[in-house]
């Protein structure tokens, strides 16, 4: 069933249960995208499970249609009714919903390999690919290398707008322009194409976006590394990570995703009605 707006004490709690985000960012995530898109599983008047359906487009570069689909966030089902079918339900009713909407699938990110393996029991494939590189702080000793395995946001956003990045040689842009540059750098790719509100919500939550020489680049920080979601533009990363442990030396590791074929990024599940599927796509910014 869709969520209503009385259940927003509920979907809070849940996703704070399942995922331990901080509050501030559960709020501005419902602010900013709303629950008309959020579907739920109740028992007793308790959320139990609930998925975000987020409409969205992919751009086929074969013939520069948009294709509408649906990214699914925030798949959270209580630990105490899990390995119940509960998850599988809800998400059946997703994709039977979207279908009937005229939408051409539905797409997600796991965040690890055995959730992969559940997703595709459940028909989705492996679709969105890119390309990761680890760099590490020639400083860093050698045991610490591993640290460099963690990932996500870091979440103190709010003290990442007092004092963002001020980085030399590099040029801070709007997520409006970043929008528009992204469009060009990836005019040869089948690739999700956010909409400038989603832009907005990542550089609202710690994102922060760059250009520099003809690349252009988001920016964010965890614990001790510098994660650069999306570099997009010619290959001079190694300079790039040079410049970046040379002005803000504190950092043990930069990891920057990329456009490539390296890793599996997300699964989709097409309509069993749609058509002339893209053979391949990128996607970045899952909001992991």
């Amino acid at each position: 069933m869709k969520a209503t707006s009385t259940d927003i004490p509920k979907i809070k709690s849940l996703w704070k249960e399942v995922f331990g985000d901080c509050e501030d960012y559960i709020h501005r995530f419902i602010t900013h995208f709303g629950i008309d898109g959020c579907y739920v599983c109740e028992i007793n008047d308790e959320i139990i499970a609930m998925v975000f359906a987020i409409p969205t487009t992919l751009t086929n570069s074969i013939n520069l249609n948009s294709i509408n689909l649906k990214y699914l966030y925030a798949c959270a089902t209580h630990p105490n009714f899990r390995k119940q079918g509960i998850m599988e339900k809800l998400l059946a009713t997703i994709y039977e919903e979207t279908c009937s909407e005229n939408y051409a699938g539905i797409f997600l990110q796991a965040t690890n390999h055995s959730l992969q393996n559940y997703y595709k029991k459940l028909e989705f494939e492996n679709y969105f690919y890119k390309s990761n590189s680890i760099f590490l702080n020639r400083k860093v000793r050698k045991e610490n290398a591993k640290c460099a395995k963690s990932d996500g946001f870091d979440f103190n956003f709010l003290s990442s707008l007092q004092n963002p990045f001020l980085l030399k040689n590099f040029n801070l842009i709007t997520p409006e322009k970043y929008y528009q540059k992204r469009i060009q750098k990836l005019e040869n790719y089948s690739f999700i194409n956010w909409n400038t509100d989603f832009f907005k919500f990542m550089n609202e939550t710690g994102t922060q976006f760059f250009e520099y020489e003809n690349s252009i680049f988001s920016l964010r920080t965890h614990d001790n590394m510098i994660i650069i979601d999306e570099w997009l533009g010619e290959d001079t990363q190694n300079p790039i990570t040079n410049l970046l442990f040379e002005q803000y030396p504190d950092f043990d590791t930069v990891k920057i995703r990329t456009l490539g074929n390296e890793t599996c990024c997300g699964q989709i599940k097409w309509c069993k009605t749609f058509e002339h599927k893209p053979k391949i796509g990128y996607f970045a910014f899952a909001m992991e």
